[in-house]
């Protein structure tokens, strides 16, 4: 693994050494029509599609760590097809290559291989000592696929990725010498029973070939080189970009390090011997094989492109709009206003979207002509406006007007004295929480900024008083809410309880006000309330008497269907008996038209 590192670093280094050094000649006659050349094939390069053909060669191997062998390698080469896109500087690269590469191992056996031979009258040991080395050579072919990304400039390019593979071929063959020996522990003679070993000694060679199974691999790879059209001057680029398929070249080192998978499992010994032959099965099957197996393969390669399209010349640049938004009131720069800029020419037209950035400052390179423009903030009043962007660029400068606080007082209805409140702003089409707020104890007094476009509700709840509720009309007003203390015999007049005219039937804009008596007798659940109806003077003593008791009762039986217990709720109807303001003018009247409740 180390070894693979180093060749792929000193190869990469000696041609990036040798590319930043091929521009240096300054003094060289030919250095003006060089940066000539240069400029002209450099000419507009977005979307541009080729079909690629590249091969190359160079040192290569099955690198291991086994015990007993050495790695040595080999020579391999690659050839390959496929497809590149460019767009400016940035080149992908996609394809099918073939590579083949052969491996030299060389194997040492440290001792020899023993078999007993006995039977009627003989007792020997055969032994078998293998020569070292023994030459193990692997050729091998892999069918890749590679996924490169680089960049590309004038004179050189770089890349870098992936190749995922499968090999398709894997031999072996294996070249060596072993020699015999014979002990004989039985004497030729009986004089020689008791002597010791002797010899049979055979110098012979060996080899032996066969298939070896190897799977997946899976490469990283990496290549540096230069672009040859840019050495070949203005000429000859004028005349291939004249093409219909222009043709660009390029030379390149590099380098390919993979880990390749065994098709099968190690199958035991790498030697087997009997009485009469000795027998091998190759390194990368046997026993030894502990550890990794990597795929290296390095050297030069060269490619060609056909490219396919005409290049896209980049668009013009879009002139710049310069826009400072800023406080109406201060004058300061607001940041993270939305800025949203929609065309008013096209079929289609394209909102731009921008943030300014702390200072209040957003910049957009757009195209010239009219445009509406929107601006929007948490903290502001949303605001547009048209306007028409010149081709030359412009710079504009637009304010926003801080969103109001609603403020707000609550007092003791009773004793006017401030209340500590808690205020909560709901939204009532989802009745969830949308803000809350809680009032000064001393001053009574609270603010909120709250959301535009969205009905919203406010309800103030303070302790030992009844909870009020109603519909916020204006979110930049102010507005003292008075709280009802809770206390027996005293009346408490639901303000915001709407009939039908002349009749009893609640209108939906009194749910907040049901609502608060409701909360209020479920907080409190030892209490009881009697409900009364009171109307005006308009019509017949009869029929106002009538009206108001059906009103009481309307809300009694509202109350009741919400699951308040009967026995806790009185309803009864004064009609025009006990008016609390003239009679003789509308809005005294509607003070009159009224139902309230007392704690009993």
């Amino acid at each position: 693994m180390k070894r693979a590192i180093y060749i792929i670093l000193i190869l990469l280094t000696a041609a990036s050494q040798v590319m930043m050094a091929a521009p240096a000649k300054k003094n060289s006659k030919n250095s003006k029509s060089s940066k000539s050349s240069a400029k002209e094939w450099k000419g507009a390069t977005r979307n541009l599609h080729h079909v690629a053909f590249w091969g190359g060669g160079g040192y290569s191997g099955l690198m291991n760590n086994y015990d007993n062998s050495k790695f040595v390698g080999g020579g391999g080469g690659l050839l390959g097809v496929g497809y590149e896109y460019r767009y400016d500087n940035f080149i992908l690269d996609a394809g099918a290559e073939l590579r083949m590469f052969t491996s030299l191992d060389k194997v040492t056996f440290p001792m020899p291989y023993d078999v007993a031979m006995m039977g009627d009258g003989y007792n020997q040991t055969k032994h078998y000592t293998i020569a070292d080395p023994l030459k193990e050579n692997h050729v091998v072919g892999q069918v890749m696929v590679p996924l490169m990304l680089g960049g590309r400039w004038d004179t050189w390019y770089l890349m870098a990725g992936a190749k995922v593979g499968y090999t398709v071929l894997g031999n072996y063959s294996q070249k060596g010498s072993y020699s015999t020996s014979i002990t004989d522990y039985n004497a030729y003679d009986p004089e020689w029973t008791n002597m010791l070993a002797h010899g049979v000694e055979n110098d012979l060679p060996y080899t032996a070939k066969g298939k070896t199974g190897y799977g997946l691999d899976v490469a990283v790879s990496a290549e540096i080189g230069v672009n040859i059209n840019g050495l070949l001057g203005k000429e000859w680029n004028e005349r291939n970009n004249a093409r219909k398929h222009p043709l660009h070249m390029r030379a390149a080192v590099f380098a390919d390090y993979g880990i390749v998978s065994m098709g099968q499992s190690p199958e035991g010994a790498m030697a087997m011997v009997d009485e009469q032959n000795l027998t091998m099965r190759s390194l990368h099957c046997s026993d030894w094989a502990r550890g990794g197996l990597n795929s290296l393969l390095v050297g030069v390669k060269f490619t060609a492109l056909l490219q396919m399209n005409k290049p896209q010349k980049p668009k013009p640049a879009k002139p710049a709009m310069v826009l400072f938004v800023t406080d109406s009131a201060t004058n300061q720069g607001i940041g993270a206003a939305a800025v949203e800029i929609t065309p008013l020419q096209g079929k289609k037209p394209r909102t731009t979207r921008r943030v300014t950035n702390a200072k209040g400052v957003m910049i957009a390179k757009i195209a010239s002509g009219p445009y509406d423009l929107k601006l929007s903030h948490p903290d502001y009043i949303t605001t547009t406006r048209t306007y028409d962007h010149g081709e030359w660029g412009d710079t504009l400068s637009m304010s926003l007007t801080p969103r109001p606080d609603f403020r707000l007082y609550v007092r003791d209805a009773k004793t006017d004295a401030m209340l500590a409140a808690d205020v909560q702003f709901i939204n009532t089409n989802d009745k969830k929480t949308v803000a809350s707020v809680q009032t000064d104890s001393i001053t009574g007094y609270a603010s909120q900024r709250l959301p535009l476009n969205m009905p919203l509700r406010i309800r103030i709840k303070a302790a030992d008083h009844v909870t009020y509720a109603e519909t916020i009309e204006d979110i930049g007003g102010e507005k003292t809410y008075r709280l009802e203390p809770i206390e027996k015999k005293r009346p408490i007049v639901m303000r915001n309880l709407s009939f039908a005219t002349n009749k009893a039937t609640i209108l939906p804009e009194s749910e907040p006000e049901l609502q608060n008596l409701y909360n209020l007798l479920i907080e409190h659940p030892e209490i009881r309330i009697r409900i009364t109806g009171h109307t005006d003077n308009v019509g017949s003593d009869r029929f106002n008497q009538s009206l108001s008791e059906q009103r009481a009762n309307s809300v009694r039986h509202e109350l009741i269907r919400r699951g308040i217990a009967p026995e806790r709720l009185e309803a009864e109807g004064k009609g025009r008996t006990e008016p609390v303001a003239t009679n003789d003018t509308e809005e005294g009247r509607a003070q009159n038209r009224r139902v309230e409740f007392v704690i009993l």
